[in-house]
């Protein structure tokens, strides 16, 4: 090969070579910006579920699946009962907190979250 033919397949090889880099983060990143699935509402001072749309202060973690939404639920639900998570067992005499799980809950153009679908 002469210096241009050189020159010329070097310069294709490192293209090819960046442009598979890009490639692999592309994919590799993708990964790590998964939107979660299920968000949690937990309501400790309530005993009914509130006919006001969902607050961002209400939002107690964000989960995979509705099994592990669920079952954080249930857990806030005891500490709640036992006084122990800093809410004030006193406030919710008849009860032990309400929840929901949200599925692909997100701000809309007003600033107001919309879940796909809502279930305890």
């Amino acid at each position: 090969m002469n210096g241009i033919a050189q020159s010329c397949y070097h310069s294709a090889k490192v293209r090819c070579s960046l442009a598979m880099l890009v490639i692999c983060l592309t994919l590799g990143l993708s990964g790590c910006t998964k939107t979660p699935e299920w968000t949690l509402f937990y309501y400790p001072e309530l005993s009914v579920l509130p006919d006001a749309p969902l607050q961002p202060d209400t939002i107690n973690g964000y989960y995979d699946t509705l099994e592990q939404c669920q079952s954080k639920a249930h857990g806030l639900q005891r500490l709640t009962r036992s006084g122990m998570n800093g809410f004030d067992s006193d406030a919710n005499r008849n009860g032990a907190g309400v929840y929901q799980c949200g599925q692909q809950c997100e701000l809309n153009d007003q600033s107001v979250l919309i879940c796909k679908q809502l279930t305890q």
